[in-house]
């Protein structure tokens, strides 16, 4: 169970807070990252010179189709750019940002308190591990409790030394198909569940039913799913019966890529990215069937093209644009408040 100085907190990377300190909470963005891993060459010969350049206005338009393409777009380590774009979010009435950065894509916890302190945002950090393609040579070999013991170390005592404690376990990394390796890791998170009360957040892999796929392994291991975050929901689930059918499972539903509306999707191109007005549509109906007390939104920001200095949208997306659109097409503003503010706050707050 929960430390007792953490019981009704929420943990930051600068300590424990009471849970009426968040405000308005963005629930899975990436301040720092280094997301070289799923890095694509790019789909035309022609263009593999663009890889290796700078992002600026000459090759903007090329960047957003193929975000994953320029390793400059996927590399999120200058402070200064970091705490400026956060301002934009600060300015604008946010409160928190959960960072879901994980071992293997750049996690950087000094890095994390220093902008916190510097923006005056409260930040969680995420404990765990991405997708396989992120993790070191020696993690096949280890064991579920093993990994669950670090999990525990860095919800309870800090990472790698530091002394700065994660706040949520996750986003921890799911392919599809779903890998052994990364089974390992969901399995270790229920087990630090259980010991520390932290909530999962689960980045699911690109089919439909993998959501509830990973539900219910994590049912039936016995994690506690009122305190788990289903990620990434909009570019995942496309049929409503199963969207429906995850939302009866119990967890949370994250919309988490708001602003990111380049149809074009490159790690999935036999699909697509929806826009915002598609997310608004199945919000909305997930509202329509009582589920609104299970929504949560975010933008997954990950790389500089969706950077307001790079001529994208910013952490304030959600906050400036997306709830009065919201309002327009008629969702009560007490609903969008209930997902930005107090479904948030619930999740992560530790139990008392």
């Amino acid at each position: 169970m929960p430390n007792e100085n953490d019981s009704g907190k929420v943990v930051t990377v600068t300590g424990a807070v009471d849970p009426s300190e968040l405000g308005p909470t963005l629930t899975h963005e990436h301040l720092m990252i280094n997301f070289t891993v799923v890095y694509k060459e790019p789909d035309n010969p022609d263009d593999a010179s663009l890889a290796t350049v700078k992002v600026d206005i000459n090759n903007l338009g090329w960047v957003r189709f193929n975000w994953v393409s320029n390793f400059d777009n996927l590399t999120l380590d200058d402070e200064a750019l970091t705490i400026r774009e956060a301002n934009f979010y600060k300015r604008a009435g946010g409160g928190t940002i959960v960072d879901a950065t994980t071992v293997g894509i750049g996690r950087n916890p000094e890095a994390l308190r220093r902008i916190s302190t510097a923006t005056g945002l409260n930040v969680i950090m995420g404990a765990g591990f991405y997708v396989e393609a992120s993790h070191s040579d020696d993690y096949t070999a280890r064991s579920v409790d093993n990994v669950a013991e670090q999990m525990i170390t860095e919800l309870t005592e800090g990472v790698d030394g530091t002394g700065i404690r994660c706040g949520i376990i996750g986003e921890l990394g799911c392919s599809w198909p779903w890998t052994d390796a990364e089974k390992k890791t969901v399995e270790a998170a229920i087990i630090a569940q259980r010991e520390t009360g932290a909530a999962i957040l689960i980045h699911p892999g690109r089919d439909n039913r993998a959501p509830l796929e990973i539900l219910e392994f994590m049912s039936a291991k016995g994690a506690d799913l009122n305190r788990t975050i289903m990620g990434h929901i909009e570019r995942t689930i496309f049929d409503p019966a199963i969207l429906s059918e995850t939302a009866a499972a119990g967890s949370y539903l994250e919309y988490d890529l708001f602003g990111h509306d380049s149809p074009y999707y490159p790690l999935a191109p036999e699909t697509y990215m929806p826009g915002d007005h598609q997310r608004i549509d199945q919000i909305a109906s997930l509202l329509d069937q009582g589920y609104g007390d299970r929504v949560v939104l975010a933008h997954d920001i990950c790389s500089k093209h969706r950077l307001r200095e790079f001529g994208g949208h910013g952490w304030d997306h959600i906050i400036s644009r997306v709830g009065p659109w919201m309002e327009a097409r008629g969702v009560k503003k007490s609903a969008f408040d209930r997902m930005l503010v107090d479904n948030p706050a619930r999740v992560l707050t530790y139990p008392s």
